[in-house]
């Protein structure tokens, strides 16, 4: 049997003394709970000196904290917490058990500096608890006689205490009192005691190593001392906890104690510490095997944990030959050594044992705190042409009505004057500093992530819409999956030929599902946890849930239903983060972990940026308000059709522009469309509605873009280009995007975090579902022609397809756009026959075109299409869905759910006035797209 665990059975536990993030997150403290039997942690300021300063697992973290103009002491005490939280929730369960016998807690310790300080202990010991917010946290107070009233204080108000730095038998007599006291305080203010635990920390092997050289000296003078001091070398210190132990249990008896223990007191605890052996001469296991009794622990460091587990010998030793442990001590005098004396050196020395390590560190961070601001934000080159003049007097305007404090006050005057909307923008402002907040949540995920690879995972499906999948898919496709990380599909669409391409591609049994919903009541997302929850029912019966994971808002009803269906993990998001502005969230960071990104440097880039856009205090020029201020001003130019140009390891970048653009500030006839995957064209098919946008990187040659961009700004049109270093940068350029579209809405006089016009596709798909649960299919409306096997609806006329597509189009006037909607089955065949479709468009009408898969646009450029102006002309196409598969515990398909979406997406295009064709390609969509394109290359289109 494993020693380590083995000695349970002797009621001693054994905790570590050692603590550090990367074995939180890699599964190491994990296993050595499961595996050894490990009850819990220790910490000291020399441990985390070593950790922190002594690796680069906390340098993301560190760089972060600094740049929000956090002090060290801060920026040390927020790592430390952070890392005691983690431990603690990794022996939660142990905690909660009915087997827990006092075990399952994490120590820390308040600052060296404090060791003489009652009053500065208590208060820093109070706010470390309030902090960790654990109820198995134990802080740790020195054992000095300033120490001591303060164990009282801390122990009175609820609070668990590990109390350390113990070397000698008279004090640990007055720290017991201390507990007893503060128990009996807290009896009579009529609180509860049974939750309170505590630990008196002897230390060990200080004392044998102070007091043996003292004794050797003696050997070595010969004489009539010599013999005694041969039989107390090296004996001192087991001498004394066994005399400890025996003290103890003369303590925790008697009336005063049982009338403690009535009302549920559990006793202080000795503590075995500094049990590593620091003498070559001695057996490694000399301060573990010797000292083992019943109910006591044994903190040890990392490598006397692997010594122990290899050849330990566990048996009950505490009480055996406590005659000569006596004599030991009672021949100290004889030999000229005062042990009281002796010790009260040690409690000094090893305050200064943790001073100086503690003070190491602060140094050491402090030389990463001043890095951190050495490095600067990638500045957008913006090329402005005759508009130059009137965005800086837009700046200008709003630098003197202090804008960049305003803004990030929630001042919500700033957009509007309407009182619902003001308080609808303070509400939704919360992702202004939720990167702060994620950077605490960085150990805990990196932790999540390396828990499935562990449990066997082979893949991910994140399952969502919208803001909850547009992040999700940059990462995708935007990183090489990381060392650690999992390949990845992301299904945000109902069409049911996605969905069973899925299916078919991954390995079910070992495939992690994310759900994503902010409000836990989108009916796609839920469509799809449904659907392939069914599926794992069938392979794992009730252990289904095990491959669930759900991303949500608090309170929604999807946290209910997700707990009874035992989902493996509910992750709570921000109800003050809307959907489109969640890409630094639960939303875009777990699957960004899970793809093996280093979500602590993405984060670190992003509270840069935030930095630089005025969130620590005034700065010279706001990155993320100078670009607003562009594009809104441009746009009340005409200049509003935002043409995105990425180089091809960005592509699927646009997706997420696209919605947090289109979704902000397409409403009440005013509004940016983003136009993305629209390939740069030839000067002469541009209109003076354009605005171009590079965002690339410095070292990929993207040549082609670049001259044409040249061309185009030569010729006047306005270019704005971004060059980031690597794709950790996105974490930066997703904050100043934000920033930009929120500032975009305060120049447009608009409210940029609502999406009022979304809910009409909605509210007309929920009616024409309705129909179909009482009809059994889809209302079918007349088709205004047919043409081989294709189906065209629309107000427009023609007696053939060229004829009635010259007629739509024609339609067209300068600053329109053509709006591509395929609810479709995403083939690359289908992505290139769409590109060839957007070319040929752009070359007869010379306006811009985008393009969307349904329903995912609908949650996306969907707003901007119905609240924007009217300038759209919307194509759309629809399939016979020849591959349809039914949805668990509903009367109809997914393919009837996806033609519900488009006509109800439709229905609602047309209630706003706007112009609509609706092409139905049949069984065949190659074939059908062929007519499309032949009709378009006709000669009544030239």
């Amino acid at each position: 049997m494993n020693p380590l665990v083995e000695i349970r059975q002797f009621d001693q536990s054994i905790w570590l003394d050692f603590i550090r993030r990367k074995i939180l997150i890699n599964g190491e403290l994990q296993k050595l709970i499961r595996e050894d039997s490990l009850r819990g942690v220790t910490s000291n300021p020399a441990i985390f000196e070593k950790a922190i300063g002594g690796s680069d697992d906390y340098d993301a973290a560190i760089r972060s904290l600094a740049l929000q103009n956090k002090t060290t002491e801060e920026i040390y005490t927020s790592l430390a917490i952070a890392d005691v939280q983690q431990a603690c929730d990794l022996f939660r369960p142990l905690y909660d058990s009915t087997d827990n016998s006092g075990d399952g807690y994490v120590s820390l310790e308040v600052g060296p500096g404090l060791i003489n300080d009652t009053e500065g202990t208590i208060e820093e010991g109070m706010r470390f608890w309030k902090a960790v917010d654990r109820p198995n946290v134990m802080i740790k107070v020195p054992a000095t006689l300033e120490g001591l009233p303060a164990i009282r204080r801390l122990i009175s108000e609820g609070i668990n205490v590990n109390v350390t730095l113990i070397f000698g038998l008279e004090r640990y007599k007055l720290v017991a009192e201390a507990f007893i006291a503060g128990m009996e305080d807290r009896v009579k203010a009529g609180q509860p005691i049974d939750k309170i635990a505590s630990v008196a920390s002897f230390f060990l092997s200080r004392i044998d190593v102070l007091i043996d050289p003292k004794i050797e000296k003696i050997i070595a003078e010969g004489g009539e001392k010599a013999e005694t001091a041969k039989s107390v070398l090296g004996e001192v210190a087991i001498a004394s906890a066994k005399k400890a132990y025996q003290i103890y249990k003369e303590i925790f008896t008697g009336p005063r104690w049982e009338a403690l223990k009535a009302k549920g007191a559990n006793t202080q605890r000795l503590l075995w510490a500094s049990t590593g052996n620091k003498n070559p001469k001695y057996d490694d296991l000399k301060y573990v095997e010797s000292l083992i009794g019943p109910h006591t622990v044994n903190t040890i460091p990392v490598e006397t944990l692997d010594i122990f587990r290899a050849k330990g010998k566990p048996a009950v030793r505490l009480e055996d030959d406590l005659e000569k442990s006596e004599e030991v001590l009672r021949r100290l005098p004889e030999l000229g050594l005062d042990l009281d004396a002796l010790t009260n050196q040690l409690e000094l020395e090893g305050a200064q044992k943790f001073s100086e390590p503690f003070a190491k560190l602060m140094d050491s961070l402090e030389k990463k705190r001043q890095i951190a601001f050495g490095e600067t934000v990638i500045p957008a080159a913006m090329q402005l042409g005759q508009y130059q003049e009137d965005i800086e007097a837009k700046l200008q305007e709003l630098n003197h009505k202090n804008f960049t404090q305003g803004f990030w006050q929630k001042d919500a005057p700033l957009w509007t004057q309407d009182a619902e909307a003001q308080q609808s923008i303070r509400s939704f402002m919360g992702w202004l500093r939720v990167a702060e907040t994620m950077v605490e949540a960085v150990p805990a995920l990196e932790q999540f992530a390396n828990d499935i690879k562990a449990a066997g995972f082979k893949h991910v499906v994140v399952m969502g819409m919208g803001g909850s999948t547009m992040a999700p898919i940059v990462f995708d496709k935007s990183f090489q999956q990381g060392e650690n990380g999992l390949p990845m599909s992301i299904l945000d669409t109902t069409d049911p030929g996605t969905v069973r391409q899925i299916e078919e591609s991954v390995p079910l049994a070992d495939t992690l599902f994310i759900v994503a919903s902010k409000s836990g009541t989108t009916a796609e997302p839920l469509a799809f946890g449904d659907y392939f929850y069914a599926k794992l029912k069938e392979l794992k019966g009730d252990k289904a849930g095990e491959n669930f994971v759900a991303i949500t808002d608090p309170g929604s009803k999807f946290v209910t239903s997700a707990t009874e269906q035992g989902y493996r993990h509910i992750f709570l998001n921000f109800p003050e983060v809307g959907g489109r502005f969640s890409a630094l969230t639960y939303f875009g960071l777990v699957p960004a972990a899970l793809l093996g990104i280093n979500v602590g440097e993405l984060l670190e880039r992003a509270i840069r940026m935030m930095r630089a856009c005025g969130a620590y205090g005034p700065v010279d020029q706001n990155p993320g308000v100078e670009l607003g201020v562009a594009l809104g001003v441009l746009a009340t130019k005409g200049r509003d059709k935002l043409t995105f140009v990425v180089p091809d390891s960005l592509k699927d970048l646009g997706l997420w522009m696209e919605q947090l653009l289109a979704e902000s500030t397409g409403k009440e006839g005013k509004g940016i469309l983003p136009v993305a995957g629209e390939p740069l064209a030839d000067l002469s098919l541009y209109g003076d509605d354009r605005v171009f946008a590079y965002i690339g990187y410095k070292n990929e040659p993207d040549t082609p873009n670049l001259e044409k961009l040249k061309v185009l700004a030569d010729a006047g049109h306005p270019v704005i280009t971004i060059l980031m270093d690597e794709p950790l940068d996105l974490g930066a350029e997703f904050f100043r995007w934000e920033v930009a579209t929120a500032v975009v809405g305060a120049v447009l006089g608009i409210n940029p975090f609502d999406q009022p016009n979304v809910q009409a596709a909605k509210t007309a798909t929920d009616r024409l579902m309705k129909t179909v649960e009482q009809e059994g299919k889809l209302p079918q409306p007349q088709a205004a022609l047919s043409e081989n096997g294709v189906d065209f609806y629309t107000t427009s006329t023609g007696d053939t397809a060229a004829g009635l597509l010259d007629a739509f189009f024609a339609q067209a006037k300068p600053g329109d756009y053509v709006s591509i909607q395929a609810y479709l089955t995403e083939t690359p065949e289908l992505n290139e026959a769409i590109d060839q479709l957007r070319a040929v468009l752009q070359r007869r009408l010379h306006v811009a075109t985008t393009f969307g898969y349904g329903p995912r646009f609908l949650h996306s450029t969907g707003q901007y299409h119905k609240g924007g102006p009217n300038t759209g002309l919307f194509l759309q196409f629809t399939d016979d869905n020849v591959t349809d598969l039914p949805l668990p515990g509903r009367s109809y398909t997914f393919g009837t759910f996806q033609n519900a979406q488009a006509q109800g997406d439709l229905e609602a295009l047309q209630s706003n006035d706007r112009r609509t064709l609706h092409v139905h390609l049949g069984h065949d969509v190659k074939k059908g797209l062929k007519t499309i394109l032949s009709a378009l290359q006709a000669p009544q289109m030239a």
